[in-house]
């Protein structure tokens, strides 16, 4: 009985070892097949492959990750880079010569992609800029239609590259995708087209429809920069957002640490264990340091300062509002500022020595986003005699970015 079952766990270790081998040839011969066409393999790249490119499917939430970074030129000398991006299978991305706006082409609309839809011959075009669409569309038209004999088409101006949804993984299709989508990336190198020249893209991994804004997966360097708990050890930031909004400085990102606790046990017998146990704590933080004066309040904060009501009752049941100085309040939360929290809802803040703090509860880029937007049009809602007294000749926001 013993002999069958030591016979059977050789048996399974053998194929076991077989289906291995099987793999790492089968892989070995795939990357020998890419590099055969004169191109380099990565198997373990870096996500500075797409910084830059910030559009959907990029620039979308976080735990961002690549796979497989294959470079090279097409024949006509259009230098490309294509890579595994997370469950959308290979991705090329296409250098342009100059940014350029954003820009999606294909039979449907891309997930994500934010603008206006227009069909340009059989083509669904998404864009921000009706009359780039339609130049850009007419220099690389032909190209797609003649691509679109034999390949799928759904593609993007993102920056300064040209990235392709759908692109094979074999060697010699790969190729020939490639090849296809080149006429693709010269029409976009136009000289017509550089009228349309765009700013360019953040040099690292931004957000999509927040230009300017950065996104770090971890940098403990900005804990230093915010109100963080500093017991505990293992102290990490993740997820790090940083941007400039109207002025303001923001940063956000996610505090991970660690602290130890003895436990003690007693068993029937008396005996008496100790064991150390290790607690694992997270916290989102969100920041703006403002770059000018502004008094001290919160906004159901708790346990902050004294209590200022208003004369809406619908206003003090959602929001407490504590201050040192209630004419300071009464001034900055005036009716049309009441109305104006009341559609905003925005989550629990403090003002403190130059830093608005927000309760975040999640960090996600959607929050992040949503309390930047609140926060500008709250601080453009303050009256211009409010800022004269806090020493500002002009409000340092413009009025037209409040929230009435």
């Amino acid at each position: 009985m013993n002999s069958s079952i030591g016979w059977l766990l050789l048996a399974l270790l053998a194929i076991g070892i077989a289906i291995g081998v099987f793999f790492i040839v089968r892989r070995q011969r795939y990357v020998r097949s890419l590099r055969d066409q004169g191109w380099t393999f990565d198997g373990s790249p870096s996500l500075g492959a797409t910084y830059g490119l910030n559009c959907p499917p990029f620039g979308l939430g976080y735990r961002r990750k690549i796979d497989d970074l294959i470079s090279g030129s097409t024949a006509s000398g259009v230098a490309f880079g294509v890579f595994e991006y997370g469950s959308l299978g290979y991705v090329a991305a296409l250098v342009l010569p100059r940014p350029l706006p954003e820009l999606f082409v294909g039979r449907a609309v891309r997930p994500g992609a934010q603008g206006l839809q227009k069909s340009f011959g059989g083509w669904t075009v998404t864009a921000k800029d009706p009359a780039w669409a339609e130049a850009a569309v007419g220099a690389i038209g032909p190209a797609l239609d003649t691509m679109a004999a034999g390949h799928p088409v759904d593609v993007s101006v993102d920056g300064a590259r040209l990235v392709a949804l759908g692109v094979p993984r074999e060697a010699a299709a790969m190729r020939a995708f490639l090849e296809a989508l080149a006429p693709v990336a010269q029409g976009l190198a136009a000289p017509a087209l550089a009228r349309f020249e765009a700013p360019a893209p953040p040099s690292e991994l931004g957000l999509y429809g927040r230009p300017g804004w950065v996104y770090r997966p971890a940098d403990d360097s900005f804990l230093s920069q915010v109100a963080a708990t500093t017991s505990g050890y293992g102290h990490e930031a993740r997820d790090v957002v940083l941007g400039d909004v109207h002025g303001l400085r923001m940063i956000g990102l996610t505090h991970n640490w660690k602290t130890d606790r003895t436990e003690t046990s007693t068993d029937s017998n008396g005996n008496t264990t100790t064991r150390t146990v290790t607690d694992n704590h997270s916290e989102p933080i969100l920041e703006f340091h403002l770059p000018w004066h502004f008094g001290d309040l919160s906004v159901n904060w708790p346990g902050w300062g004294n209590r200022v009501r208003f004369e809406s009752s619908d206003f003090d049941r959602a929001f407490k509002v504590r201050c040192a100085y209630p004419k300071f309040a009464s001034d900055v939360f005036h009716p049309r500022q009441l109305e104006f929290m009341l559609r905003a809802q925005p989550l629990p803040f403090s003002v403190v020595s130059g830093r608005v703090r927000f309760a975040l509860g999640d960090n996600t880029p959607e929050r992040i986003g949503h309390c930047a937007d609140f926060l500008v049009a709250f601080f453009a809602g303050v009256p211009g005699f409010v800022w004269e007294d806090l020493g500002h000749s002009r409000p340092p926001i413009s009025r037209d970015l409040d929230g009435f």
